[in-house]
């Protein structure tokens, strides 16, 4: 039994590493600094694959997969004060789960930001967060460590698991950016209008690197 349910982890890992999960965090400023937020996790790519597949039942990621880790978040997301409107969709039989909220200020988006890991049920000890200064906000994402020394899989099997975790992170101001220093980085698009911010890569790259971005309006 043992070796049957390896067997399947590494079928499952295969199949991941070919059509992989998207970790999506959305943001987007008003011109008063509320806005609206979104974080999902889409995996339809791997759900229609496995669809056409006979057996796959014990490969699929299930609504009961993400209950309660969903009951958890929006649960504490509902405590912040100003967090409002909080929704969330645990479509998983369909490759789709995601949370939202409209959030009054940056300080309140601060708070709900210390829920932004993957499948973390316990808020981020060093979460990213925004600093606002009149018309200029500063996003600030510090570098985590990846490597446990109790842990010898997430020392050597990163790189094996960076194409398996998508990460698109997305800023976008209702107002005009003046000035924006994203320090050059390769990983982010910039629209033509110049309000919004697009950055994509894997997700354990991105958990490596130290960011900070400043951006001013007019």
């Amino acid at each position: 039994m043992k070796k049957i349910r390896i067997n399947l982890l590494i079928i499952t890992i295969l199949t991941f590493m070919m059509f992989g999960c998207v970790v999506k965090q959305e943001i987007y400023f008003n011109k008063d600094f509320s806005g609206k937020y979104k974080y999902s996790y889409d995996f339809t790519d791997y759900v229609g694959y496995m669809q056409g597949e006979e057996d796959n039942d014990s490969l699929m990621m299930k609504n009961d997969d993400f209950v309660d880790y969903l009951n958890i978040v929006v649960g504490e997301l509902k405590q912040i004060k100003g967090i409002n409107n909080v929704k969330y969709l645990n479509d998983a039989d369909n490759g789709l789960v995601y949370y939202q909220f409209d959030f009054e200020n940056v300080e309140a988006l601060n708070k709900g930001l210390a829920f932004s890991s993957y499948l973390g049920q316990e808020p981020i000890e060093n979460p990213p967060f925004f600093q606002q200064k009149r018309k200029s906000i500063t996003f600030v994402r510090h570098a985590l460590p990846t490597k446990n020394e109790d842990d010898e899989f997430i020392e050597g099997d990163l790189d094996g698991m960076n194409d398996m975790f998508i990460w698109e992170f997305t800023i976008e101001f209702e107002k005009d950016v003046k000035k924006y220093d994203v320090q050059k980085d390769s990983t982010v698009t910039v629209s033509n209008n110049k309000r919004k911010f697009f950055e994509k890569a894997n997700v354990f790259d991105v958990v490596e690197k130290e960011t900070k971005w400043v951006f001013k309006t007019k």
